[in-house]
């Protein structure tokens, strides 16, 4: 019958080597494989970790597109792409806007309460502008001077002073109410003015990037 026992040698080191690997060599290796699978694992849950936390720090604010036609009225809104756009010019783009509105006197008595409308978009009572305009507006209503004058607003030049004021000049060509001219006059402002991030979807579409005008002067240069 063949021997199943180990054959030994004449060498008791090899005896002994032979003899602790066949008792505890499955155990070792088995327990290279757990730390293998557990330094896996500890790999796995760290990614995950630095994972979530990078989708944590991003910004959850879905920007929109906000179409209008020429009364000011929403006709589309769209989720924006984001594209490198310089904010100076989108508040310059505003603040010419604001003016042109709050100066222009337009025959049409529907789309002068538009225009007025859309001034509002700029301003909160939260802020001194507010009250200015309102106060204007009781002693130059734009309804009262329709009846003799048209006015057409053209804005020459828009400069930023500092981070949050510029300075608008602008000219106001005058006109009769069959459109004959009657004079051109010239007016500056100076603008201040605050960004807040809109969050709501009503403040998206009035107000889409979120800019209040918070003190606003101007006057008539005399040349």
């Amino acid at each position: 019958m063949p021997n199943d026992k180990p054959v030994k040698t004449l060498n008791p080191y090899l005896d002994g080597r032979r003899e602790w690997n066949e008792r505890y060599g499955s155990h070792i290796k088995q327990v290279k494989t757990w730390k293998t699978v557990a330094f896996l694992s500890m790999l796995t849950t760290l990614a995950s970790v630095v994972g979530l936390t990078y989708i944590g720090s991003q910004n959850k604010l879905v920007p929109y597109i906000v179409e209008v036609d020429k009364l000011g009225n929403t006709q589309a809104i769209n989720h924006a792409v984001q594209t490198n756009i310089d904010q100076t010019k989108v508040i310059k783009y505003s603040l010419a806007e604001f003016i042109q509105n709050f100066r222009t006197i337009y025959s049409d008595s529907k789309i002068q309460k538009e225009m007025i409308y859309k001034i509002y978009r700029y301003l909160s009572p939260s802020y001194s502008a507010y009250n200015i305009v309102n106060a204007y507006y009781k002693d130059n209503s734009p309804f009262d001077r329709q009846s003799t004058e048209r006015v057409r607003v053209k804005v020459n030049s828009i400069v930023q002073i500092n981070k949050d004021t510029y300075q608008v000049d602008w000219e106001e060509i005058v006109s009769d109410p069959r459109g004959m001219k009657i004079r051109t006059d010239s007016f500056k402002a100076s603008i201040a003015l605050i960004l807040v991030q809109p969050t709501k979807q009503a403040e998206i579409i009035k107000n889409p990037i979120g800019l209040y005008i918070k003190e606003f002067n101007f006057s008539k240069i005399i040349k």
